[in-house]
């Protein structure tokens, strides 16, 4: 017997569709979609309306909410095959480390499916694209998905919270994730403004990356603006991130000063030529 009153806001109707709790019916059955139990529908004045088991119920409430967070997960994911829905994902900026929000646009996924085997890792649900690729979803309660599954799975993948699907399952919002880096808009307009600075003063695009991408094999250095302090105007500056440090810019020089008689390289500025220093 299980004490604790489990409250959800979805259900299935009598011929096994998944209905929310604000388009539930007063009088009209409803069964849990993870036990199969008749549950009762509550519709109070002071708590929010939401679906109940009863008191005695075998159902678990930790086995219910990741049951049921799948479920709502496979059925954002049919809308969506079907053209019916678009899906929001959030994720974590790899530039600003704010949200960076993206549209899955309708008809993105093809189908999924719960409990897939995926390189000797059971995945709680895995989506299929319209372009053959699959994508892993792994559903987070109480505990969160093993690192060493996170590490090793060689397919993209993302973690959610199953409070939040329940809340939403067309809102994904990620605790966690790996698939491509992905920038919000802001950062995106900002490393074109980086880019286009360079541009203008034939600074080598193979030189540098506006992307902070630590120990990137390809790109020397990293680049940002800056408002120099003596002429007032926006100049590139590079901090050295990988390779050797002879690839650079032409705006980072060797310089001298009575402090460092030795020398070291620095940025200067592309207007006036102010020494600004290498650490941004």
């Amino acid at each position: 017997m299980n004490d604790t009153v489990i409250k959800i806001p979805w259900a299935k109707s009598v011929d096994e569709k998944l209905i929310h709790i604000h388009d539930a019916v007063k009088g009209q059955k409803y069964y849990c979609p993870c036990c199969n139990e008749q549950l009762t529908f509550k519709e109070g004045k002071i708590k929010k309306r939401h679906f109940s088991h009863r008191s005695d119920t075998q159902c678990d409430p930790e086995s219910v909410y990741h049951k049921l967070a799948k479920i709502l997960i496979c059925y954002a994911v049919y809308e969506n095959a079907r053209g019916n829905r678009k899906i929001t994902l959030i994720s974590k900026c790899f530039g600003c480390h704010g949200e960076n929000i993206k549209t899955i646009p309708p008809h993105f996924f093809s189908s999924s499916h719960e409990e897939v085997s995926i390189d000797n890792y059971r995945c709680d649900v895995v989506a299929d694209t319209q372009n053959s690729r699959k994508i892993a979803i792994e559903i987070y309660h109480t505990h969160e998905t093993d690192e060493n599954k996170k590490e090793k799975l060689s397919i993209p993948w993302i973690e959610l919270k199953s409070e939040t699907v329940i809340e939403n399952p067309f809102l994904w919002r990620c605790h966690d994730f790996r698939f491509r880096l992905g920038f919000c808009k802001d950062c995106i307009n900002h490393f074109m403004d980086v880019i286009r600075l360079c541009d203008k003063h034939k600074i080598d695009r193979n030189l540098y990356t506006p992307l902070n991408i630590p120990n990137d094999k390809k790109h020397n250095y990293i680049a940002d603006i800056i408002t120099c302090y003596r002429c007032k105007k926006n100049t590139p500056v590079f901090i050295h991130n990988n390779g050797p440090t002879d690839k650079a810019p032409h705006t980072i020089c060797f310089v001298r000063t009575p402090k460092v008689k030795k020398g070291y390289l620095s940025n200067t500025c592309v207007h006036c030529e102010a020494i600004i220093g290498i650490r941004y």
